[in-house]
Formats: structure tokens, C-alpha cells, sequence
């Protein structure tokens, strides 16, 4: 009797054009070791994701970059105590998203007491 090739089709490949989709995605941490946080955000860069805050990223991933990124995240902090959370937002979300920045301009004024310059508000559309 033929002996029947248990591991046919485990490892299928995909088609052109059908892996899982990139989603919107931001990444949160709370890291209190100064040298696991900058190295968790050159690990976020490293993945093309755009600082939004401090300890925030936002960019696209797919299912496989997200799980890669955490899984090497989980590893860089070792047992460190760490809160790290990689939450997606679907495209709906994000056309509602508005970003609200206010920077003072320079050093100088800064130093000078200068008032701030007035909040710019900006509303995403779903092209950016």
C-alpha cells in the first residue's frame, strides 16, 4: 500500500497578490530602562513606522511585519518590566482622524518666554 505524504499542502504557497493586507497600526510603550526605550524606537523606525509621540509609532504593517515586530520587541526587552501595545485602525477610523500640533518655533524664543505659536489643526484624509 502507498504511504500517503502527511505534509502535503501544509506549506502551500500564495498566489501573487494574496497575502494578508497592510493595516494602519500604532504602537504604544511605556519602557522605564532609558536604553531598552531607545532601542525598542530604533526598532519601530527600523519597520517604517513614523514617531507620533514620544513612546508612540504609526504606520502600516501586515500580519506577518506585526508579529515579526513583536515577537522582536519581546525579545529585546527580555525580562525588563515593559508595556507594549500594537493596536490596528481600519481605514473607516482613519478618515476621521484629526491631529492637532503646536510647536514653539525655535530655541531663542523658547528662552525668551514667547508666547506660543497658535494649535494647527489637521484633518487626515485617507490618501495620507
Amino acid at each position: 500500500m502507498a504511504r500517503k505524504n502527511r505534509y502535503s499542502g501544509v506549506l502551500r504557497p500564495l498566489p501573487v497578490g494574496k497575502g494578508s493586507p497592510e493595516v494602519s497600526v500604532v504602537l504604544i510603550y511605556d519602557i522605564e530602562d532609558d536604553r531598552l526605550r531607545t532601542r525598542a524606537s530604533e526598532i519601530c523606525l527600523n519597520y517604517g513606522l513614523q514617531r507620533i509621540q514620544f513612546s508612540a509609532f504609526f504606520g502600516k504593517l501586515n500580519r506577518n511585519r506585526r508579529q515579526e515586530l513583536a515577537l522582536r520587541l519581546q525579545s529585546e526587552i527580555g525580562g525588563e518590566s515593559a508595556r507594549i501595545r500594537i493596536i490596528p485602525v481600519c481605514a473607516d477610523d482613519l478618515k476621521d482622524a484629526w491631529v492637532l500640533e503646536q510647536y514653539r518655533q525655535d530655541a531663542d524664543a523658547l528662552k525668551d518666554g514667547a508666547a506660543l505659536a497658535g494649535p494647527k489643526l489637521r484633518i487626515l484624509r485617507q490618501d495620507e
